[in-house]
């Protein structure tokens, strides 16, 4: 017998973790401020997911309404494909950016952003 595919349970399973990677995703972003930066790789530890820095670039290229310009690559750089509108708008928060380079001082601290989540969670 041939075999057509995954089975049902695990088309779920993979899902409802995707749906979850996003969710938290979207929390970790939301909580980066304005005028900082985080790269993919320490928006997925936060979100849970270590290791998980291309899925975050992939999940952030699907989500609407996300300051996904506050997320740059681990060496302070921006990503080619969107660097420009990405310097664009770290720039009117007031990053300095050149080139496609951000300097250190505009990256978030892993506390800045805990403590931006935990406010979040905790409805304040």
């Amino acid at each position: 017998m041939a075999h057509t595919g995954p089975a049902i349970g695990s088309l779920k399973r993979f899902q409802k973790v995707r749906s979850e990677l996003e969710a938290r995703v979207e929390r970790v972003v939301r909580a980066i401020p304005r005028g900082r930066v985080l790269a993919y790789s320490r928006v997925a530890i936060l979100a849970g997911f270590p290791g998980a820095a291309r899925r975050v670039g992939k999940v952030l290229g699907g989500l609407k309404g996300v300051p996904w310009w506050r997320v740059i690559r681990a060496d302070l750089t921006l990503a080619e494909p969107v660097a420009e509108e990405q310097a664009r708008r770290l720039r009117l928060e007031g990053v300095q950016v050149s080139g496609r380079r951000v300097p250190k001082s505009a990256r978030a601290t892993l506390a800045e952003v805990s403590a931006a989540l935990e406010r979040v969670m905790n409805g304040r």
